[in-house]
């Protein structure tokens, strides 16, 4: 039960944190959420107590069926405690998911190494990684040296905007392709996350969080973010507002800008869904629950918040009473590690970097967001689709970025990435 390779904190994922709030009894009821079980499973792994941690796993795993981890770790503690079968299924399972995992040179799957079943299973991961769907490069940004997480696009204009974590600032890129700062230097800003335009009022809103991984970080600026809004005529920045010191560490991922200018964030280490009404001076909580681990992306489509969350699948929020919803995930499929939301009619495409390979998929959902109706891959396994980030819609179809330049920081020493390329893909929707 090796645990995974560290990733980088894309949008803030893996600082997870969590509150609880009386008052969301519904959530609050359980002593354990499969987070809490899955710290529990790895301390008692590395004390080689390999009942107590297959016990926590299979309980994490019952509260979060869909998990790659939790079903490859399962596989790990069968085959380490003898159970040859069990382990062999719970790999085939996780093969169904169509994602893959590297298990053939795990030492934890010693025991099995030789055998017709365990080569069949190796193979079928394997194949997993085959590319599927298409994804067409629209634009490359080489000699790149941020972190790109957050896009917007601008269709008047055809301009794209550019968050970079790294260097605490906003590209654009216009239609002839020439890229330059929208930002002027400002210490105020902290690390751009996701963006959103607002056509009617004239403005660009960005998520900024102080992370290690942008230039002039301090341990004193960690946990503190804010949202910021520009104004697309001269780049100005008009509006500043921090999330309110409530003694929490706070980490703005994306947002979204409803028809009345209101603001909607996701906080992935409260973790909080802000809202930040028009001309307010602080943003207000609209939903907090246990049940969120590390909130990502999020659309809104008739007062609904459809919310990611890159260690639960999706929430629905209503944005009058706050009201939370947690979807069902479909059979033979797995939702864990979504980013990036982009509202298409029907549904959504979703950025899923959170597992192997990294995925586009696009939801089929019941109106109102009611429920996840089906789930397609719409591109993986393609040549540099990997390191994905946030997502837009360009002429209607999703376009996101890959390459952000987190992935280039694994094992580094320091927190510069190294000189990289962007992409911009774009992928065609499935129809029936």
């Amino acid at each position: 039960m090796s645990p995974p390779r560290p990733r980088p904190a894309r949008s803030l994922r893996g600082r997870l944190a969590r509150w609880v709030v009386p008052a969301l009894l519904p959530f609050a009821a359980a002593a354990q959420s499969h987070l809490d079980l899955r710290d529990e499973a790895l301390a008692a792994y590395q004390r080689k107590d390999y009942a107590t941690a297959q016990s926590a796993i299979e309980a994490a795993l019952a509260l979060r069926p869909d998990s790659p981890r939790y079903l490859r770790q399962l596989a790990a503690l069968s085959a380490l405690t003898g159970k040859a079968s069990a382990a062999i299924a719970h790999l085939q399972r996780l093969a169904a998911l169509g994602v893959t995992a590297d298990v053939e040179r795990d030492r934890d799957f010693a025991s099995l190494q030789g055998t017709p079943e365990f080569r069949r299973v190796v193979d079928a991961l394997a194949a997993n990684r085959q590319p599927q769907g298409t994804a067409t490069v629209l634009a490359e940004l080489p000699g790149r040296t941020g972190i790109i997480e957050g896009i917007a696009y601008r269709a008047r204009t055809g301009e794209f905007f550019l968050g970079d974590v790294h260097h605490r600032c906003i590209w654009r890129r216009d239609r002839a392709g020439r890229v330059d700062r929208f930002t002027v230097d400002d210490e105020g800003l902290f690390g751009i996350f996701g963006l959103a335009l607002d056509e009617t009022r004239g403005l660009l809103w960005a998520a900024l969080s102080a992370v290690p991984e942008m230039e002039g970080f301090t341990a004193e600026l960690d946990g503190q973010a804010a949202l910021a809004a520009f104004s697309l005529a001269t780049s100005e920045l008009v509006h500043l507002v921090p999330v309110p010191d409530d003694g929490r560490a706070h980490g703005l991922g994306d947002l979204v800008v409803g028809p009345d200018g209101t603001v909607y964030a996701t906080d992935s280490r409260a973790p909080v869904i802000w809202k930040l009404a028009p001309g307010a001076e602080e943003p207000q909580v609209l939903a907090q629950s246990p049940a969120f681990g590390s909130l990502q992306g999020l659309v809104l489509e008739d007062r609904i918040l459809l919310v990611a969350d890159h260690a639960n699948g999706l929430f629905t929020v209503a944005v009058d009473s706050g009201r939370i919803n947690a979807l069902a995930t479909p059979p033979a499929t797995t939702l864990v590690g979504l980013d990036g939301l982009v509202a298409i009619p029907g549904g959504v495409v979703a950025v899923q970097n959170g597992v192997e390979p990294q995925r586009v998929l696009q939801l089929t959902l019941t109106p109102g967001f009611a429920a996840i109706e089906r789930v397609r891959v719409l591109a993986a396994g393609q040549p540099h689709l990997t390191d994905l980030a946030l997502i837009t819609r360009v002429d209607e179809l999703p376009t996101l970025i890959s390459g952000a330049g987190w992935e280039g920081l694994e094992g580094a020493r320091t927190k510069t990435p190294p000189i990289h390329t962007v992409r911009l893909f774009q992928v065609s929707l499935s129809i029936e």
